[in-house]
């Protein structure tokens, strides 16, 4: 017997939530069909607005039409949360078994005072299953919850191999992600530009933002490249070619962009909002100042027998994170919670 996912998401937006609900959506899992209700869009107040308008009437025309047997629901903290609760309680009422699927690494934050109560009343809900992507966010939740909370983590892209050292330039730093303060755009560019000023030859690509986004953090600074958001054949490229991934985030879920270096050896600088997903594969930072990244990045270019180790075994840290595996695992937990229901 066939059953059928709704997703309900972001699903078209520049990011790791939208890729993750376009993954689901190709590789659902054996024996489901999907659709997607699209909650968001990128661009200003307009598009967004406008995006939610049409994603609500969708949702509510398949709540009276077109019962989906699950709804899969994807959000993050603030408004994308505000959004979804809405959702979720229209689904309760439905008696329709609910996949709450958090996706972002700020919900501690977040969730203080009376937004966390909120988070645990609806989280709390009959035939409600929340999803997180590491034991880090379980043990956290499961502070707030009495009831079971399951762990599925993301996957790396489909098709990402390893590439040798030798092919690699280990003076060519990669940062992925929007630009926005939490990313740490700001200690990139500015330990880079410090490095270059001591005779360093690196630069620095940004992929996900450019020049027009971080005007004031670029200005009178070389070898900093905003290649803007790519395509992924793009990224591939860059990823390939990159010595170093960077990534010096306030928070994060579980980066997709981190696993994608992984997978393909591109040794990864991390900050301490990572460090649950870096064993052989890069090192932590565990201060956010400029300092202390340009001391790590000065240290990792300067050892380049380490460098070479840690691009061999980085995709030791992605192993069982393929797409087949990712695709077992909804299978399991959408049949589990079915049986449950």
């Amino acid at each position: 017997m066939r059953r059928k996912v709704l997703h309900v998401g972001p699903a078209l937006t520049k990011g790791g939530m939208g890729r993750t609900i376009q993954r689901l959506h190709r590789n659902s899992p054996n024996n489901w069909d999907s659709d997607i209700v699209t909650t968001h869009a990128d661009g200003g107040a307009i598009s967004i607005l406008f995006a939610w308008i049409r994603g609500k009437k969708k949702f509510n025309k398949k709540m009276k039409e077109d019962l989906p047997d699950l709804v899969h629901v994807h959000t993050a903290t603030r408004l994308s949360w505000y959004r979804k609760r809405k959702i979720i309680q229209k689904a309760v009422k439905k008696k329709i078994p609910i996949i709450v699927h958090l996706h972002s690494g700020s919900f501690e934050k977040f969730g203080r005072g009376w937004i966390g109560k909120d988070i645990q009343r609806i989280l709390s809900l009959e035939g409600v299953y929340p999803i997180v992507l590491s034991d880090y966010w379980k043990k956290w939740l499961e502070t707030m919850l009495s009831k079971k909370v399951r762990i599925v983590p993301n996957p790396y892209r489909q098709g990402l191999v390893p590439i040798l050292p030798k092919f690699r330039d280990i003076n060519m730093l990669l940062m992925v992600g929007r630009p926005s303060p939490m990313k740490g755009h700001f200690l990139a560019i500015n330990a880079v530009h410090q490095l270059r000023k001591e005779g360093y030859d690196i630069r620095l690509h940004l992929v996900g933002t450019n020049h027009q986004d971080l005007r004031n953090e670029l200005r009178g600074k070389n070898g900093i490249i905003a290649e803007g958001w790519v395509e992924d054949n793009v990224l591939d490229k860059l990823m390939k070619k990159a010595g170093f991934l960077l990534m010096p985030s306030e928070y994060e879920g579980m980066p997709l962009s981190l696993l994608d270096a992984l997978a393909t050896g591109l040794p990864s600088i991390v900050s301490k909002a990572c460090s649950t997903f870096i064993n052989h594969g890069g090192v932590v930072v565990n201060q956010r100042n400029i300092q202390s990244w340009k001391d790590e990045i000065k240290n990792q270019i300067n050892n380049q027998e380490r460098w070479e180790k840690m691009s061999i075994n980085g995709p030791k840290d992605v192993e069982g994170l393929d797409s087949e595996s990712d695709k077992k695992r909804w299978e399991k937990i959408y049949n589990e919670i079915m049986k449950i229901s």
